[in-house]
């Protein structure tokens, strides 16, 4: 009898054990997944940038819109308050945000801009009006006064805007794209209006040939 109960108590403790190592042994899988998961997730970091009142979110190779805007405040501002003293910082500082693919082009034709006003003494100031941020295209779009100064004095404000698409690359933002033009933001529903409307208008050109 006493022999019995020994085996049936046995029995179940390493039953027991059993269970405990499966038990371990899953906990263990589990914390090992845990932690490779959490090395492979990119690191996001919130900032609050000065220039913006809205929190700014940036990752390994994405950000947030407000990120996205507080540097295209900061480019438009850079490379549209421009004089003959710091024109050569101010080309050299932007060449190092823009992308291989634009940076021949958009740097040329800045460096050309540039060396226009050192040669002619005049500076460019650019005052920020607005910063619009279009998800559909994922575009930022500056828009602000330009006032030329020169020997004859300042001239009439005139309104521009500066339009950049921002990428994140190893926690860096990198331009991939950029225009300037005078006048309100290109957005794509003022694009598409303007597309709709030339269309129509070929239309009844057509119709009046007809």
């Amino acid at each position: 009898m006493l022999y019995k109960n020994f085996a049936s108590t046995w029995l179940s403790l390493h039953e027991s054990n059993r269970f405990l190592k499966f038990v371990c042994i899953f906990l263990l899988t589990l914390n090992l997944l845990t932690l490779v998961g959490w090395l492979k997730k990119d690191t996001a970091i919130v900032l609050i940038p000065p220039s913006l009142s809205e929190k700014s979110e940036v990752a390994k190779n994405k950000a947030s819109e407000g990120y996205k805007k507080s540097w295209g405040m900061y480019t438009a501002a850079l490379i549209g308050n421009v004089t003959p003293e710091n024109a050569d910082f101010v080309l050299e500082s932007f060449s190092g945000m823009v992308t291989g693919e634009i940076r021949s082009i958009v740097s040329e034709q800045i460096a050309q801009e540039l060396e226009t006003l050192k040669q002619e003494r005049v500076s460019s100031s650019f005052d920020i009006v607005q910063v619009t941020y279009e998800p559909q295209t994922d575009k930022v779009f500056v828009t602000g006064k330009n006032r030329m100064t020169g020997v004859g004095g300042k001239s009439s404000p005139t309104e521009q805007t500066f339009e950049f698409k921002i990428d994140v690359k190893q926690y860096s933002p990198i331009i991939t794209h950029m225009s300037s033009y005078k006048g309100m933001p290109k957005l794509l529903s003022i694009i598409q209006k303007e597309e709709a409307k030339q269309k129509m208008q070929e239309e009844r050109q057509k119709q009046i040939k007809k």
